[in-house]
């Protein structure tokens, strides 16, 4: 994917070898990002307490800025820059600032530049770090860090800028060795201060660590690249306590991409962390565990962010040692002071730097977000539809479509997980879809897969959707009715193909087929994910019949790309139809 730089350039992507021979750790290899000068000679801090305040984004999908159903842009990114700012009270030493990651892929304006506006503003924000999340590999990983663990380097006011900004993650290996690409942690040196503004110089360790992506990144971008993920916490524990009793560090913080308290469960009760901060799951979370280890995640798209204090004790003989973590909270975004519509509006609640870049993107983006392809009239949401055993939606009826008229298919099937934006129309009778939101419905730029099989063969996809393993990726489906039957076992159910309904004729039911149907010849069309993804039921022990099907002359085509091609389809149907672009409101897989 190519990387567009907003002042009118674009610079090709680039093309980093993260592979690094020798697994061993080596601290050298993790250099301090060192914020502030320590003078050690300084005098004799005074007993107390020092405060050092915190905040966490994560997931924010390249939410710089929203745009609502009324066409509003929401500069979400920029008000939180300017409370970041308001907190710091001009000294970047007195805020630690990281993110969770999942950083880049969303939102049609970061899609457009290829994570252009995010990894500019969180370098110009200040960012201490960011953790690596899964969907950093969408756009192959190698492209989105520079070779010495940091983020992209970028083009700024006809200046080339030194992004500083660490990239970590201790546990993420290719080919058998640790990548050079991501740090292990960073120590970062910040300012505490107490109740009557006298600071003490503080060294924060935060360690990056990923729970194991495997399942959940495509397989060509992530296994297929040699990637690895080792969900070992041992890894982050002993990280921590060797920094900690090395003198390395006043405090640990483990940021990582997954779920806050359930990772600070499963890191333990003998680690030596302080405090864990998460994401992946979208969720806003603060809390501790049983064994007192506080946690906290800022939610997801920029709508939060996660706030805390780190408190640290000076005793009588001036030894620093930390303390606790106070007042942790979650702030939302406000939703009117997030609008700037007109110079000058909400001046005191947009960071004029941020407002700066995310202007810049918008106007690199204004032909495809202006670009109208055609109108909808029925609002494409994610609500399940009735009957569907929350299988169906309106926005999976239509990418699903989508994708059968990119593959000339009769059939074609999306994944829940891949069905990232929704399209209402706002209480009007219609709505324009722009290039912009066809790349919102396919963020991951997907090659589409393209099956030539016979109706028997479909049976085997739709075998392996009914169970736990094949469900979330064959969750979405139009082309061909199938109904399918129940049985709940009061904690658990399970699912079966009752009939296969083609255009109106019964082709399968119950075990017998009609006709010659089983033999017959149907194209299905599928994304790159769900074609490559192998989950084998635990249950059942069925597993993905695509994957096999990879290596066989079934495969017709796998080189179209969604998004590009998505475009055509549209532009090609809103040729002949005065622009009206149809959606489907059927559920297609049917609970009977």
């Amino acid at each position: 994917m190519k990387r567009w730089l907003v002042i009118g350039a674009i610079i090709a992507a680039l093309g980093i070898s993260c592979e690094k021979e020798d697994p061993v750790r080596n601290p050298e290899e993790n250099p301090p990002v060192v914020h502030p000068e320590v003078d050690p000679g300084a005098e004799k801090p005074k007993a107390g307490e020092y405060v050092l305040p915190l905040v966490e984004t994560t997931d924010i999908h390249g939410y710089v800025v929203s745009t609502d159903n009324s066409g509003t842009v929401h500069y979400r990114l920029a008000y939180v820059a300017d409370k970041v700012n308001d907190i710091r009270g001009g000294d970047r030493s007195r805020l630690l600032l990281l993110d969770g990651g999942d950083l880049y892929q969303g939102a049609s304006v970061s899609n457009l530049l290829s994570g252009w506006p995010i990894y500019v503003s969180m370098d110009r924000m200040g960012y201490d770090a960011v953790a690596v999340g899964n969907h950093e590999f969408d756009w192959d990983f190698a492209t989105m860090v520079d070779a010495d663990a940091t983020m992209p380097d970028y083009d700024w006011n006809g200046q080339h800028v030194v992004n500083e900004v660490p990239v970590l993650c201790a546990n993420l290996y290719q080919n058998g060795s640790r990548v050079s690409c991501t740090r292990d942690y960073a120590i970062i040196e910040k300012t505490a201060v107490n109740a009557s503004g006298e600071s003490v110089p503080v060294r924060i360790g935060v360690i990056g660590f990923a729970p194991d992506f495997a399942s959940s990144i495509m397989t060509s971008k992530f296994a297929g690249k040699g990637y690895s993920i080792k969900e070992d916490y041992s890894i982050a524990a002993s990280l921590a306590a060797e920094l900690e009793t090395t003198g390395g560090c006043d405090a640990t913080i483990l940021l990582i991409h997954q779920a806050a308290d359930d990772a600070a469960q499963r890191l333990g009760e003998g680690s030596v962390i302080d405090l864990v901060l998460g994401g992946h799951s979208h969720q806003t979370l603060l809390g501790q565990t049983d064994w007192d280890l506080p946690y906290l995640q800022g939610g997801r798209y920029c709508e939060h962010f996660a706030y805390a204090d780190l408190v640290f004790r000076v005793d009588e003989a001036g030894e620093l040692s930390f303390s606790k973590v106070n007042r942790k909270m979650i702030k939302a975004v406000d939703y009117n002071s997030d609008l700037h519509n007109f110079a000058g509006q909400n001046a005191g609640d947009l960071d004029e730097d941020i407002l700066a870049v995310s202007d810049e993107a918008l106007l690199a983006t204004e032909q495809q977000q202006s670009d109208v392809i055609g109108y909808i009239t029925v609002g494409a949401t994610t609500s399940y539809l009735s009957g569907s055993g929350e299988r169906a939606a309106v926005i999976s009826n239509w990418m699903c479509d989508i994708l059968r008229g990119i593959g000339d298919a009769d059939v074609a099937f999306v994944n829940s997980g891949g069905i990232r934006t929704s399209l209402p129309l706002g209480g009007q009778s219609r709505r324009d879809i722009t290039v912009a939101n066809v790349y919102e419905m396919f963020p991951f730029g997907n090659r589409t897969y393209v099956y030539e099989i016979t109706y028997a063969e479909l049976l085997q996809v739709f075998a392996y959707s009914m169970t736990s393993g094949g469900q979330s990726l064959f969750s979405r489906m139009t082309g061909i009715d199938c109904y399918f039957t129940e049985k709940n076992y009061g904690s658990y159910s399970t699912y079966s193909v009752y009939s296969l309904v083609k255009d109106g004729t019964v082709i399968y039911q119950n075990g017998n087929w009609t006709g010659d149907w089983a033999s017959r010849s149907v194209i299905l069309a599928v994304s790159e994910y769900l074609a490559t993804s192998q989950r084998v039921d635990y249950y059942t022990n069925i597993g993905n019949p695509l994957v096999e099907w990879n290596e066989t002359a079934r495969l017709l085509s796998s080189e179209l790309i969604d998004n590009e091609n998505a475009v055509r389809v549209l532009r090609a149907e809103a040729a002949v139809s005065g622009g009206h672009l149809t959606i489907d409101t059927a559920p297609h897989f049917i609970l009977r």
